[in-house]
């Protein structure tokens, strides 16, 4: 099984790349053989996490973003066919998806091949980032439980998954969360 994350551009130090492994390692009781790492910038932003589809073809993979909290077992997330986080808390416009973590098994190459044909199309027209492109041309399965969003759920849980959704800049701040957290001296 395999572990993806994506960290292109500078919006994300190193911290954020090291602190997800050490929620992997210490808390997800994931059996994973690699920890891959994304780091060439191709598109910018959220489009750069399709070149996972292109890079990883075969096996067991899971996907997390950067700016999540991860407290507690994530088998549950493990799936054969795509799944995505059902986004709940999402006003109307946007889609019902969330790809703040993702799951498949073997070759999903086609949604990268389809973004590579002609990229700045699919940017303009999948503007919303690539949960909109996931769920307008892809429409994967989704998970529903385990997790939460930051954004409306901001106590302690149960959740084994908080997902703190573009609001990494909270995660350096002191909170109930920073025991989880890789130190940052």
């Amino acid at each position: 099984m395999r572990v993806v994350c994506v960290n292109t551009g500078d919006k994300y130090s190193q911290w954020y790349t090291d602190n997800l492994k050490h929620m992997i390692d210490n808390y997800s009781q994931l059996n994973y053989t690699s920890f891959e790492v994304i780091d060439q910038e191709e598109y910018g932003g959220v489009y750069d996490k399709l070149l996972m589809f292109d890079k990883f073809r075969d096996g067991q993979n899971i996907y997390f973003d950067l700016d999540v909290l991860i407290k507690g077992d994530c088998n549950q997330f493990m799936r054969n066919e795509l799944t995505v986080c059902h986004a709940w808390w999402r006003k109307p416009y946007h889609t019902p998806l969330n790809s703040s973590i993702i799951s498949w098994n073997g070759d999903y190459s086609h949604i990268y091949d389809k973004f590579k044909y002609n990229p700045d199309k699919y940017m303009l027209i999948y503007n919303l980032g690539i949960d909109q492109y996931l769920y307008e041309l892809f429409q994967p399965l989704t998970y529903s439980n385990g997790f939460c969003s930051y954004q409306t759920i901001q106590e302690e849980q149960e959740y084994e998954v908080y997902l703190f959704n573009q609001r990494y800049e909270f995660m350096q701040q002191e909170g109930w969360w920073t025991k989880y957290f890789l130190d940052k001296h």
